[in-house]
């Protein structure tokens, strides 16, 4: 419904080569603090899913969507700024 399987793309068929960014927030909750730090590794899994998986190490937690009410801001540390605690 609404799409079809394709082996490969034709010469006259039109797609875009171009990559799209997506960001994700995670909210892990109460999840052992300690499991975050000692995750060197993580994999996403079914975001497109009502259920979508984390996998950090060897734990597997899964999650569900939540829509954000208002904007949403992401800040990083700058380079060369001090730490404040």
């Amino acid at each position: 419904p609404g799409y079809k399987h394709v082996e490969e793309f034709g010469p006259d068929e039109e797609y875009e080569d171009e990559l799209e960014e997506f960001y994700v927030t995670l909210d892990l909750g109460a999840v052992e603090p300690t499991l975050i730090p000692s995750s060197s590794t993580y994999r996403l899994i079914g975001l497109d899913t009502p259920t979508p998986f984390i996998q950090l190490s060897g734990t597997v937690l899964q999650g569900r969507h939540e829509s954000l009410l208002g904007t949403e801001l992401l800040f990083t540390k700058a380079k060369g700024t001090p730490d404040f605690q």
